[in-house]
């Protein structure tokens, strides 16, 4: 299946890649950051080992503008930011006006955030607009945020994705709460499923088969969230509720509308939405250099497809100078109806993360190792990055998905790149 976009939307995009090229050549001007501007403007390209098909491009480049304003407007604060891009691959939609992030693809030029913060009490805050949400450790695995919206587009970047809605946040001594509503479902954004970075490996099929996008409905409402925190002695507390519309689909392969073509059978796939209801209890101490962890979450819908799961992670966090080890293993005590790769935020369970990051006087680096257990497979991501100035940075990495081609990184097996940057902040 392929993408088409109209001409005004490639004109569009286009003439915005070349501004963006002009922009990181020629420097970006500074006399708006004493205002609460700012902002960078990106170049990224991605060359790949191997490919599926000869759709599959060698080299991908991935331009990107960002923007932000942020201030306070009397008691109140605010942000308003924007992301423009340029992607040379399918990964890219068409240009349309997409506020809520429910498009199949990445829309070049899109909202991330517009919010207002407003203080209601002494220890009170009001916060309603677009906004980013996140409860758990951004480079672990928690059950409180797995199912946020995410955009999988570039699959390896896992990239979160805000939320329209509204958000109390408040503390009373030791007690602290986390209420939030969001008024939409915004689903996650998959990567195209056919191809390099398909989730579902198709090789071992009988038939030639490919999966083509089919039908993408998400549910008008969205979910509502609470989470309280509080400090008993050495130990910290946390217990969460959630309810309403999961982001994460439920991938439906449309085997009776398959469709001949040249290289085998397409196959519509569609994109379907359940309810869900969960709710966890959290822990965690500091014990010497170490900061321990550990979650149990009971998550539970009607949907058979969906059905029960009993989540629980536990983690190790050590920090070492300007340096942070992560360590995290998560597992569902349940099993899944269905294959768990159709279901997205489980599918690498049972697994384990292991993270170290460290920030150099001359720039960082950062190690990640993903292994599922389920079938060996893995991904294995390094980078390393040179602040050449205080506005300039370059950053060089590489992404190495392996093992069984059942598993959800192994399945994309031709998605091994290396990647290089150049961001000029201001």
């Amino acid at each position: 299946m392929t993408f088409a976009r109209p001409a005004a939307a490639s004109a569009a995009v286009d003439a915005f890649a070349a501004a963006l090229t002009l922009v990181l050549l020629c420097g970006v001007p500074r006399t708006a950051s004493g205002q609460g501007f700012s902002g960078y403007a990106e170049a990224k390209g991605f060359a790949y080992a191997d490919r599926v098909t000869y759709l599959d491009p060698w080299v991908v480049g991935w331009q990107t503008l960002f923007l932000k304003q942020e201030g306070k407007l009397g008691t109140a604060s605010y942000a308003v930011s924007g992301r423009a891009e340029a992607i040379s691959s399918y990964e890219r939609g068409p240009l349309v006006f997409d506020p809520a992030d429910r498009e199949l693809r990445r829309t070049p030029v899109s909202v991330r955030e517009a919010w207002l913060r407003l203080p209601v009490a002494s220890s009170v805050d009001l916060q309603a607009g677009r906004f980013f949400l996140g409860w758990g450790k951004t480079d672990g695995y928690s059950p409180a945020d797995a199912f946020l919206p995410r955009d999988l587009s570039d699959p390896f970047a896992d990239e979160k994705l805000p939320v329209w809605g509204a958000r109390a946040t408040g503390q009373f001594g030791t007690l602290r709460f986390d209420g939030v509503w969001a008024a939409t479902t915004t689903p996650w954004r998959l990567p195209v499923l056919s191809g390099r970075n398909a989730p579902i490996d198709t090789s071992g099929a009988p038939v030639p088969i490919t999966l083509v996008d089919g039908t993408s409905r998400p549910p008008a409402d969205g979910f509502g969230a609470m989470r309280v925190l509080a400090s008993a002695g050495e130990w910290d507390v946390g217990l969460w509720g959630r309810t309403g519309v999961r982001p994460a689909p439920l991938i439906v392969a449309r085997i009776d509308q398959a469709v001949p073509t040249p290289e085998g059978y397409a196959i519509p796939t569609d994109r379907r939405f359940a309810r869900e209801d969960a709710g966890g209890l959290e822990v965690s101490r500091v014990t010497g250099p170490f900061v321990l962890r550990g979650e149990a979450s009971i998550l539970s819908s009607a949907d058979p497809e969906l059905g029960h799961a009993l989540i629980w992670t536990l983690g190790l966090e050590r920090a070492f100078g300007d340096g942070t080890l992560l360590v995290t293993l998560a597992a569902n005590a349940r099993g899944t109806p269905v294959d768990r790769a159709l279901l997205f935020d489980r599918a690498l369970l049972p697994g384990l993360i292991v993270v170290w990051d460290r920030t150099e006087r001359w720039g960082g680096w950062r190690v990640a190792w993903t292994a599922a257990f389920d079938h060996g497979d893995g991904l294995l991501k390094s980078e390393v990055s040179d602040n050449l100035t205080d506005e300039w940075k370059v950053t060089l990495g590489a992404e190495a998905p392996y093992g069984s081609r059942y598993g959800p990184f192994g399945a994309r097996w031709a998605s091994r790149r290396v990647h290089f940057a150049v961001r000029q902040s201001w």
